[in-house]
């Protein structure tokens, strides 16, 4: 047999056994590729939560060589692969992540894009005003607060929420709100404010409109009602009590409102607070203030809009959340002194 025809042979023997082995080394690949996929992306890790941040602009690759580095995934050059296979290379959202250790690359690369971020509790408590939402906002690291303070009293912005007034104050509803580190400042004010127009319905417009109160009366009836009580059921008999102060023509002689545009005032009020120009001291101007003094909650809303027939004028601390309601002002100074008495 010829040299060639030998060679040729051997080929024919040769051929087989490449594509044999090729198959084979095709299938093992496939079977720790799916292995990869979809066990754990760290053989023995141990059960925790690991957080990070893929950046905007972030592709498939770097995106990989971070979850590598953070231990999420064991090589970083499968989890490309994969991200090119499922086409998910032009879908990865940026944000904050935090991963379970015992996540798979598949259920990794779904969160990723899902854009299944981190969300930041927030919550507003009732009678917080625009900069204690801006503080508590800068504090969960969602923005800064001079830049959230100044969104709230921008006009442009507060006509795009179709609102009156002069700032938000009032309409950033008390609520428990979960919101990523990529969520603007604006669309956390929007959700607030949608909420309150939630809680504000169609039957509270109506009722608004029989009682011959504009929204932004009402509201800022309900803020000051918000700052001056403390139990849910005194707040309608309060209602009450500065509605019959507003239908004799008497000021309403609110605490709150003497210092409520004071920068950085911490209190207590004093005799000079209440005796200080300023529009918003009821105490030196008749009738309300000219907007809300706080962002009330619904039950301030709904007292003011369904108020308490009392026959009272006057209402003092007893120092321990409740109040003492007088009638007349002899009644009032009796119980100031009691209230005195029991401070001291």
């Amino acid at each position: 047999m010829s040299g060639l025809k030998k060679f040729g042979v051997a080929m024919g023997y040769l051929v087989p056994s490449v594509v044999w082995l090729l198959t084979l080394a095709g299938l093992v690949y496939a079977f720790q590729f799916w292995m990869f996929v979809h066990l754990p992306g760290r053989a023995g890790a141990v059960p925790r939560v690991q957080e990070l941040t893929v950046e905007p602009g972030m592709g498939a690759a770097a995106i990989a060589d971070l979850l590598e580095r953070k231990d999420l995934v064991a090589d970083a050059k499968k989890f490309y692969l994969l991200c090119r296979l499922t086409n998910s290379g032009q879908k990865l959202k940026a944000g904050e992540y935090a991963f379970f250790s015992l996540s798979s690359p598949a259920q990794i690369l779904d969160q990723i894009v899902q854009g299944k971020v981190l969300l930041h509790r927030v919550t507003i408590p009732e009678g917080s005003t625009l900069a204690d939402v801006a503080a508590i906002i800068e504090r969960a690291g969602l923005g800064a607060a001079d830049d959230i303070s100044r969104l709230t009293r921008d006009r442009a912005f507060i006509d795009s929420l179709d609102l009156p007034g002069d700032s938000l104050e009032g309409y950033l509803f008390p609520e428990t709100y979960y919101f990523s580190k990529t969520t603007s400042s604006k669309t956390m004010l929007r959700a607030m404010v949608r909420q309150f127009q939630i809680n504000f319905s169609k039957k509270w417009q109506t009722r608004a409109r029989e009682l011959g109160w504009s929204v932004q009366e009402v509201v800022t009836m309900s803020s000051i009602v918000e700052k001056e009580a403390v139990v849910d059921a005194e707040r309608p008999v309060i209602a009450g009590v500065f509605l019959n102060r507003l239908k004799l023509g008497m000021p309403l002689q609110s605490d709150p409102t003497a210092v409520y545009d004071l920068a950085d005032f911490s209190g207590p009020i004093t005799r000079e607070h209440l005796q200080r120009q300023s529009p918003y001291n009821t105490y030196q101007r008749k009738g309300l203030p000219p907007g809300p003094i706080c962002n009330p909650g619904a039950e301030s809303m709904r007292a003011v809009l369904y108020p308490e027939d009392v026959p009272y004028l006057y209402f003092v601390s007893n120092n321990d959340g409740t109040h003492r309601f007088s009638r007349t002002l002899e009644e009032h100074y009796k119980a100031v002194s009691i209230y005195r008495q029991n401070k001291n």
